[in-house]
């Protein structure tokens, strides 16, 4: 605890204000360029600088969950991401440290709180060859707001009222009220990806793609793989290193770690348990960190008569979850309590210890006591869906069903495949889920199921559960820019959240992966969720932060210049070395850092 306290002392450094940093983006525009020029799809923090390498060469990633669809828009099922990110790219982008940097929008200016003016990068080409212009832009962002089938509206879009080309390369967003998410939710990219314009009306984007990236995709197979190559017109001609990338989808945890050790995969994602028996292996790097993506249990509630339409039921499941037996059994002590706002997430979470000791405390004497105060002693029978791989949905479930027995609730655990799991999320045809959520561009992302415009909110909570006070808060805190007048609004949500209970974050697990020595550099992303396929060396990751859309974090010159000795670029870097080459570069990332769950191949180098 000690250890992890003073991690998060020394994450509390310099920080910028949203609008300090925006006018020094837009004042610096043209380092801040060079910057991302280096970096590929995520940029460098200043003073990092780029490791060198030959070109050529592939790799091969095991992981365990399919893409199911392509589509660049509304997609809820993050191992979609995980592909899209290598081959879509949007106007703007998280560094390391989750600053912005430049990415499609070399520049960008904010003439009021309700204007944004981005200058285009001139040249870009899409994987069709069509050069960008503002009129895709135009086209991506007001497709959006709506996304096309199988897409649907996440709840993330934020105010635009209306896109204007003002010339080739300049697009005018205009907001139908100041929102201090834009940028974030530009940076993140999960659902601003920039796309041709009327590609919906010539392709189908569930299996093809047209994207700006540094990989373009040559095969995709349902539940088997994906391959990508290198695409030759990328606007940085010296990105990517690799000829080519695989994603082997191999939803079976033993068959992940056989082919690691094997070396039929050059990297591939793995449980805690895993991980510490893959540790010893002198092949093998195994990366951790805290992830973005916490696990927490969903429920729909829509006033139709379920025990858990009652609040006092709510309370009592909450108080039945020993979260400590959680994290032992299923993680092995490697995760942390989390709020709605997952732990680790700069200034904006509830801190682990006001968890454990007041909102998540096990009691299960007052569990019994709620449940008989509603009249519901005698229980009830629920059905708990869960994705099924990986695996740790599932068996959180099943630790869960084993504590409810004691207060005479009836759980049934169904696994189910991410893409029925993912629909029905989507729709709401489920009781309960065990599922998690991942990195947000913005504090907001975190409490967008509680919007009640949202198509999130109408598929859970409509007609069921709604807060008048926190749906005001959610409204204010969206129109303030400054972080230290949004921070005691959104502690207020999560208080309101962690009393009411219309969803149980459960605990915050350690994220793995198991990567050959021959593939250098790699790291669990800190950043958007998903936006993992960025990469940087383990000190810049020690040091690093995750932020939000409103609040980025900076370090010291010093701590750049030592970083950038060994900082490296994107995963469109991935390079090959000489076999010889006997040094390593990567150690462990710290386990105070919050980073993204998915492992992307960031700037792996092959031996």
């Amino acid at each position: 605890m000690e250890e992890l306290d003073r991690a998060r002392a020394r994450m509390r450094e310099t920080r910028l204000s949203r609008r300090q940093l925006l006018r020094a983006g837009v004042a610096t525009g043209g380092a801040l360029a060079a910057g991302w020029a280096l970096g590929g799809p995520a940029a460098l923090a200043p003073g990092e600088a780029a490791v060198t390498g030959r070109r050529g060469g592939t790799a091969t990633w095991g992981f365990p969950q399919d893409p199911v669809v392509l589509s660049p828009y509304g997609t809820n099922n993050t191992s979609s991401f995980v592909v899209n990110c290598l081959m879509y790219e949007s106007l703007l982008v998280f560094d390391r440290t989750l600053a912005l940097r430049p990415a499609l929008a070399e520049s960008w200016q904010i003439p009021d709180d309700k204007t944004y003016v981005f200058k285009l990068r001139r040249g870009v080409k899409f994987h069709s060859g069509k050069e960008l212009d503002a009129d895709d832009v135009k086209y991506s962002l007001e497709l959006q707001k709506t996304p096309p089938p199988p897409g649907t509206d996440q709840g993330f879009y934020p105010k635009i009222a209306s896109v204007e080309v003002v010339d080739k390369y300049t697009a005018r967003v205009h907001m139908a009220a100041p929102d201090a998410t834009l940028l974030g939710y530009l940076a993140w990219g999960r659902y601003s990806w920039i796309i041709p314009k009327g590609l919906y009306d010539r392709m189908d984007l569930r299996t093809h793609t047209d994207g700006t990236g540094p990989f373009k995709l040559d095969e995709y197979i349902p539940n088997d793989h994906t391959s990508l190559s290198r695409f030759p017109g990328y606007w940085n001609p010296q990105l990517p290193y690799l000829d080519g990338l695989t994603i082997k989808v191999m939803a079976d945890e033993q068959a992940r770690v056989a082919a690691v050790r094997s070396g039929a995969v050059d990297g591939a994602t793995i449980l805690a348990d895993s991980a510490q028996v893959l540790a010893g292996d002198p092949n093998l790097q195994i990366d951790k960190g805290l992830t973005g993506a916490f696990r927490e249990i969903e429920m729909t509630i829509h006033g139709t008569g379920k025990p858990w339409d009652n609040v006092k039921v709510r309370q009592a499941i909450n108080a039945a979850i020993n979260r400590q037996e959680v994290i032992d059994h299923v993680y092995g002590g490697n995760a942390v309590y989390t709020s709605k706002i997952p732990t680790g997430y700069g200034a904006w979470p509830i801190p682990e210890a006001a968890l454990k000791a007041t909102w998540e405390k096990y009691d299960l004497a007052k569990a019994k006591q709620l449940m008989s105060e509603a009249g519901m002693s005698g229980g009830f029978s629920v059905t708990l869906q869960s994705i099924a791989h990986p695996e740790d949905y599932t068996q959180i479930a099943e630790v869960v069903r084993e504590q409810l027995k004691l207060i005479n609730i009836t759980l049934t655990v169904q696994p189910l495949e991410i893409g029925t799991f993912a629909t029905n999320n989507a729709n709401g045809t489920f009781e309960w889920q065990s599922t998690g959520r991942g990195m947000r561009g913005d504090p907001s992302g975190f409490m967008a199921d509680f919007d009640p415009t949202g198509s999130i909110y109408k598929a859970w909570y409509q007609n069921g559960y709604q807060n008048a006070e926190l749906t005001r808060l959610m409204t204010q805190a969206l129109a303030v820019p400054e972080p230290a007048k949004r921070q005691p609004m959104y502690r207020r949500m999560q208080e309101i959240v962690l009393t009411e209970w219309p969803v149980l974050p459960i605990v915050n697990p350690m994220a793995y992966q198991a990567v050959r020595k021959r593939l250098h550099n790699t790291y669990l992303a800190c950043g958007s969720r998903r936006r993992s396929c960025t990469t940087r060396t383990a000190a810049a990751a020690a040091r690093g932060r995750c932020a939000s859309g409103s609040l980025f974090a900076r370090r010291s010159e010093r701590e750049r210049e030592r970083e950038g000795r060994r900082a490296g670029v994107a995963v469109a870097a991935l390079q090959v070395r000489p076999r010889a080459d006997p040094a390593h570069e990567l150690d462990q990332l710290a386990d105070d850092v919050v980073v993204d769950e998915a492992p992307l191949l960031g700037r792996g180098v092959l031996r």
